[in-house]
């Protein structure tokens, strides 16, 4: 009778082994990908915000020299408001899913994570309960 327990015993550690390095295997890729996600946002910050903002201020400093000129002012002043709405919206359709895409990669990387600890402690509690 001893000798069962301690045979469901070692089949209940070598199962739980099993799948933490099973998570851990899958857990690696999935941790360099969100990694390579957040060094492309990274990159994409530092080189398209700047950019963008660079325009915007080359697009206001344009729209404040024609505004000297009297006959082309108010057409040209609403073609170059209406380049600032697209520079920010541009702008704003550019980050913000950026931003919410490494959200939802860190959030989903947490779930794994949460998951595999709770099978974790699913099989040490089921193997204590067979003991």
């Amino acid at each position: 009778m001893d000798s069962s327990l301690e045979i469901v015993g070692l089949v209940a550690i070598i199962l739980i082994s099993a799948f933490a390095i099973i998570g851990i295997v899958v857990s690696i890729p999935l941790l360099r990908l969100i990694n390579r996600f957040k060094f492309l946002a990274e990159k994409l910050n530092e080189s398209l915000v700047p950019m963008v903002e660079k325009l915007n201020t080359t697009v206001t400093h344009l729209n404040t020299e024609i505004g000297s000129i009297s006959e082309l002012t108010q057409s040209v002043g609403s073609i170059v408001e209406q380049l600032e709405k697209v520079v920010r919206l541009a702008r704003i359709l550019l980050t913000s899913p950026l931003i919410k895409l490494i959200s939802a990669g860190v959030g989903l990387a947490s779930w794994i994570k949460k998951a595999a600890g709770e099978e974790k402690n699913n099989e040490k509690n089921q193997g204590k309960k067979q003991e």
